[in-house]
């Protein structure tokens, strides 16, 4: 079981949600540091993750988090260029990746400009675009005349199928 720990500016603190050696608490409490990082280089990402191995309780296991519904998606936040980049370290760590839906295709937030007047002011729903499944209307998500909230613009150079695509071009095989 994995909990919420918003406990982010003090590792100790978070630690705890592992509980201790007489009490379980969950097998992992979810894992915000990676998301939470202003400067990503090597460097702060090794810091991360060295002071999450370096105090999590002997016998825990580890998860990482790069996205979530409450922060703004990898490819807004720090660059489409970087999006594969991220997700590699994500399955490469040891533990358990977390990632919120259309990070591992490089899915951006939608633009303001592209919601309706009346949920524009709210942030969080510019990350909840509809799944970009492939080029049709609504990126596949709805066969409808609309959907609840936009895709984005240019959506079908990131969908599911372009990017298995685009994969398969460029297997090895």
């Amino acid at each position: 079981m994995g909990t919420e720990a918003n406990n982010q500016e003090n590792i100790e603190a978070t630690m705890m949600y592992y509980g201790t050696s007489f009490i379980q608490e969950s097998d992992f409490p979810f894992n915000f540091y990676l998301i939470n990082m202003e400067n990503f280089s090597g460097n702060s990402i090794f810091e991360t993750v060295s002071l999450w191995m370096k105090n999590m309780p002997k016998g825990k296991w580890p998860n990482w988090a790069v996205g979530d519904p409450s922060t703004a998606r990898i490819t807004s936040r720090i660059g489409k260029e970087y999006t594969k980049v991220i997700n590699m370290l994500l399955l490469t760590l040891p533990g358990t990746p977390t990632t919120y839906y259309g990070e591992e295709i490089g899915m951006e937030n939608i633009a303001t400009e592209n919601v309706s007047e009346g949920l524009r002011n709210s942030n969080i729903l510019r990350k909840k675009s509809p799944m970009q499944w492939n080029g049709n209307l609504h990126a596949g998500f709805s066969e409808g005349n609309i959907s609840w909230l936009p895709v984005n613009l240019d959506y079908q150079n990131d969908t599911v199928v372009w990017v298995t695509k685009k994969c398969q071009q460029n297997s090895f095989s």
